[in-house]
C-alpha cells in the first residue's frame, strides 16, 4: 500500500486504520511519520480514545508493523504483522491535515 501523505510505496511502518469500521485506509511511511510527528507517535501517552495531538476522539489508529519470525520446517520465515495493543490515534481533523495536498508545513508546526 501507499503512504496516505506522500503517495509513495510505504514499506511496513504504520498502518492507517479507521477505528470504527476497522477498514485499512493505507499506510504511513517512516519518512512522513518523522516529518509530521517527530517522536510523538512513539512516546504518546494520551488516553486510549484520544487524539495524540488534542483531546478529541481518536478516529484513526496508527499501529506499527512489527516483524514476526516463524519456523516453517527448516526455514525461518519473517513476516510483518500489525502490532496488538493500544496504538496512537488521530482525530479526523488532524488526520485530514496530514493528507491535504496543498500543505506548507507539518501538523506539529501549526
Amino acid at each position: 500500500m501507499n503512504c496516505v501523505r506522500c503517495g509513495h510505496e510505504s514499506g511496513y511502518n504504520r498502518a492507517v486504520i479507521d477505528r470504527f469500521s476497522g477498514a485499512k485506509i493505507g499506510h504511513l511511511c517512516m519518512n512522513c511519520e518523522r516529518e509530521e510527528f517527530g517522536n510523538v507517535l512513539e512516546y504518546s501517552t494520551r488516553g486510549d480514545d484520544e487524539c495524540v495531538l488534542c483531546e478529541r476522539d481518536g478516529q484513526i489508529e496508527l499501529p506499527r508493523f512489527v516483524p514476526v519470525e516463524r519456523q516453517v520446517g527448516e526455514t525461518v520465515v519473517v513476516e510483518s504483522e500489525i502490532e496488538d495493543g493500544t496504538a496512537p490515534r488521530l482525530c479526523d481533523e488532524h488526520f485530514h491535515a496530514i493528507t491535504e495536498a496543498e500543505r506548507l508545513r507539518p501538523v506539529l508546526d501549526r
